[in-house]
C-alpha cells in the first residue's frame, strides 16, 4: 500500500511540474515567443552560411586536387616524351656512320639536293673548287650548272675504321674527267675572247655548264680514302686533296698546270720591263 502511494505521489508531482511548465509558457508575451523563434531561425541560417562556406572550401580543395592530378598527369606524359626522344637521339646517334654519311652525302650529290648534302660536306666550299662565283650564283638550290657537276656520280664503299670523333672510309668513285671539262671551259673561253675584251660571270658559267655537257667528257676512276670528323649526330668529309682528286678528277693537275703557265708569263712580263 505503501509503495502504491509513493507512486501515486511521484505522479502527481510530475503533473504538476508540467502544468506549471505549461502556464509558464502561457504566460509569456507574444514578442517573447516570437523572439525565440527568431533564434531559432538565426541559428538554422548561421549554421546554413557555415555550412556553406564549409561546402565551398570542400569544393575548392576538389578542384585543387583535380589540378595537381592533371599537372601530375601532363608532367608524367611530358617526362616520357623527353624519354623517348633522348632514346631516338640516341639511336639515331649509334645508327649514323661514317659509311652511312659518305653514301648519303654522294646519294644527295646525284640528285641536286644541295641542303641534304650540306649535312655532310661544307658544300659552298666544294662548289668554290671549280669557281668561286657559282657560290654567288646558286643560292639555296642547285643551279643546273651544279647538278651537271655530278649528275653522272657512282660510288662503292670499301672500308669504313672509326676512331672517336674521327673516321676514314674507303670508295671507289667515278665521275666527270673534270681535265677535259676545264680544257673545254678553257677552249671556249679563247674562242669568246678573240671577239670581245672582257666575260661576263653569267657567260662564264654558262661556258662551262656547256663544258660539262659535251660529249667528249668521258669518266673516271679514283680509289680514294675519305677523311671524316663527327658533327653533332652526323660525320662531315673533310673536303683535302684526296677528295678534291676523287670528286673532280684531273681538275688540280689542269689548275697547276694554268697556276705554272701564269707564273711563267709574269716572269716574261717582268723581264721585259
Amino acid at each position: 500500500m505503501e509503495e502504491k502511494n509513493v507512486k501515486k505521489e511521484e505522479k502527481i508531482k510530475k503533473e504538476k511540474e508540467i502544468v506549471k511548465k505549461d502556464n509558464k509558457e502561457g504566460n509569456k508575451t507574444p514578442k517573447e515567443k516570437f523572439s525565440k523563434v527568431d533564434k531559432n531561425v538565426e541559428n538554422k541560417k548561421e549554421k546554413n552560411k557555415v555550412n556553406k562556406v564549409e561546402n565551398k572550401k570542400i569544393e575548392k580543395e576538389k578542384v585543387k586536387v583535380k589540378k595537381e592530378k592533371k599537372s601530375k598527369k601532363w608532367l608524367a606524359v611530358l617526362v616520357l616524351l623527353i624519354i623517348l626522344i633522348i632514346l631516338a637521339l640516341m639511336v639515331l646517334y649509334t645508327s649514323i656512320t661514317p659509311r652511312t654519311s659518305v653514301n648519303n652525302l654522294f646519294t644527295n650529290l646525284k640528285n641536286g639536293n644541295k641542303f641534304m648534302a650540306s649535312l655532310n660536306i661544307n658544300y659552298d666550299d666544294l662548289i668554290s673548287i671549280l669557281d668561286s662565283t657559282i657560290v654567288l650564283n646558286s643560292g639555296n638550290s642547285m643551279t643546273n650548272l651544279e647538278k651537271e657537276c655530278f649528275n653522272n656520280l657512282s660510288w662503292e664503299i670499301t672500308g669504313e675504321s672509326v676512331e672517336n670523333t674521327t673516321a676514314t672510309v674507303t670508295a671507289t668513285i667515278t665521275t666527270k674527267n673534270f681535265r677535259q671539262v676545264l680544257l673545254n671551259w678553257i677552249e671556249k673561253i679563247s674562242e669568246v675572247l678573240e671577239n670581245q675584251e672582257d666575260i661576263e660571270t653569267e657567260q662564264n658559267l654558262q661556258l662551262l655548264e656547256e663544258s660539262l655537257m659535251q660529249d667528249n667528257v668521258d669518266t673516271k676512276t679514283n680509289e680514294v680514302t675519305i677523311n671524316l670528323e663527327r658533327k653533332g649526330l652526323t660525320w662531315e668529309v673533310i673536303i683535302d686533296d684526296n677528295f678534291v682528286d676523287a670528286i673532280y678528277p684531273g681538275l688540280n693537275q689542269v689548275l697547276d698546270v694554268m697556276k705554272q703557265l701564269s707564273n711563267e708569263l709574269q716572269e716574261e712580263t717582268t723581264e721585259q720591263q
